[in-house]
């Protein structure tokens, strides 16, 4: 009974380990490769914070496998009638092909799909100050109310 315990722990930490490799990859990939054009503080931005990519994905996938595939096959090929983000490319254009390596951009999705983004506050602002420019008040509420939603309640 105790080699089973053990062989299990062993087992669980191997995968672990294993996921955290794959992970720290996937947020090194990212980082290299994405945040050109996904940083939340490009002004004016070029691409929508990671935080709306994830929250886009997986309202329209089931499952991390679904999530993971429908994210590679836009990124690998973008097309307006692949994209979920349908406001990101009224507001920024669609993404251009970036000649991706598709086993490097399958980790750099599962790293989307499992990490924990902070809300885009800096992203929301440049947004309101755009928007309000432009004289775009549909824009500038929507920002305004993510902003006030998420940003102020960090701040108390």
């Amino acid at each position: 009974m105790g080699k089973i315990i053990v062989s299990t722990v062993l087992i669980m930490f191997s995968v672990n380990a294993w996921a955290s490799a794959d992970m720290q990859e996937g947020r090194q990939l990212m980082q290299s490769n994405c945040m050109a054009c996904h940083h939340v503080e490009l002004d004016p931005p070029m691409g929508p914070p990671m935080f709306a990519v994830q929250m886009r994905y997986k309202r329209v996938t089931t499952d991390r496998a679904s999530f993971i595939e429908r994210l590679t096959a836009f990124t690998m090929h973008p097309s307006e009638e692949r994209a979920v983000m349908q406001n990101g490319i009224e507001q920024l254009g669609l993404m251009p092909d970036i000649g991706a390596d598709e086993g490097e951009v399958r980790k750099v999705a599962a790293y989307i799909h499992d990490e924990t983004f902070a809300p885009p506050c800096e992203h929301w602002k440049i947004g309101m100050k755009i928007a309000k420019a432009q004289g775009d008040t549909q824009h500038f509420k929507k920002d305004q109310m993510m902003f006030n939603r998420m940003c102020l309640k960090l701040s108390d």
